[in-house]
């Protein structure tokens, strides 16, 4: 939870963090302090307040009943103060400090128009790219406050999130590769194609939709590789070492390669990649709506064409939300 420590001390920040994570460990990696100094302000918020607020004897140590009361009641009392501050933010006219995360196939045709345009929405930006596994930790450990992420991760229920872009899957052979039809007419036909499959990172996005497809339906494609990087995938591809799937957004940040590999819808059913907003549900409710829209906004005017005409076959699947209101 974000507060300003003019309003909450580090103590209590302290405290409220290892409340929430149960680990001194973790709370002073957070803090980017010793576990010797946050033990120490512990102690000092517990001499401050004149009761023991852990029991130390416990490995690890744990709330005592009075901790327990008081993280009940004051955690409330943080939210309504987060609250306050902003409203009367919002009211002026001003967001404070914002620290986002975009997947990597957004890092060049997206994130750098949508800091350009915000930028004027927030006190300052912070933006990181990266997977969406890493994105989730960075969200989780309070290093970033909203992420662009294709994992809604379901498991933290109390988190906002938003669908806001849907694209297809596309395979992508080498450039001289040619099915009878120039496109591959079912599965089996991809898997007897006599190239091998390079897959994703089984832990990322791409790597979890594709291995989550294939299981639903039974399909086996043959192949060892499974690699994080599209660059290398794409490539072992051209030197005509194998074939993968990826989205066409992902292609748009290599598209040094386009002219050397041939593009082919994926057959019957097809595996869409879904795009979500996720934030933590402190985060300003109007700030996230109005970044959502930025980011549909670039994406269907700058983004979305030019996809199409990569891909005219699949022109009609990709989609982003409309709303209400118009961006100003």
């Amino acid at each position: 939870m974000n507060v300003p420590e003019t309003v909450f001390s580090h103590e209590w920040l302290l405290f409220l963090s290892v409340c929430e994570s149960k680990s001194l460990k973790e709370t002073a990696e957070r803090f980017n302090i010793s576990t010797s100094s946050a033990s120490r302000s512990l102690k000092r918020l517990e001499d401050s307040v004149g009761v023991t607020l852990f029991d130390r004897c416990s490995k690890p140590m744990v709330l005592t009943e009075s901790g327990k009361r008081l993280y009940r009641q004051v955690l409330p009392a943080m939210k309504i103060t987060q609250e306050a501050m902003e409203q009367v933010r919002e009211e002026n006219y001003l967001f404070s400090d914002l620290r986002i995360g975009f997947l990597e196939s957004m890092s060049l045709h997206l994130a750098p128009q949508f800091l350009s345009t915000f930028k004027k929405k927030v006190g300052r930006i912070t933006c990181l790219t990266g997977s969406s596994d890493r994105l989730l930790e960075c969200l989780r450990t309070h290093d970033l406050d909203i992420i662009i992420s294709s994992d809604p991760a379901l498991r933290y229920t109390d988190w906002r999130r938003l669908m806001i872009i849907r694209e297809p899957s596309v395979a992508v052979f080498p450039k001289a590769f040619k099915f009878e039809d120039n496109h591959a007419k079912n599965w089996q036909s991809l898997s007897l194609c006599n190239l091998p499959f390079i897959n994703s990172y089984e832990k990322s996005g791409r790597g979890k939709l594709v291995n989550n497809f294939l299981l639903t339906y039974g399909i086996q494609l043959n192949g060892k590789i499974n690699v994080d990087n599209l660059a290398i995938k794409l490539a072992m591809v051209v030197d005509n070492n194998g074939w993968t799937i990826t989205s066409p957004l992902s292609l748009m940040t290599h598209s040094a390669f386009l002219d050397k590999v041939t593009l082919s819808a994926l057959p019957g059913l097809g595996m869409e990649r879904k795009i979500y907003l996720l934030s933590r549900s402190d985060f300003s409710q109007e700030l996230f709506e109005s970044i959502a829209r930025e980011i549909c906004r670039i994406y269907k005017e700058s983004v979305m064409p030019t996809l199409k005409k990569m891909t005219p076959e699949l022109k009609d699947s990709y989609f982003v939300p409309d709303f209400d209101e118009e961006i100003n």
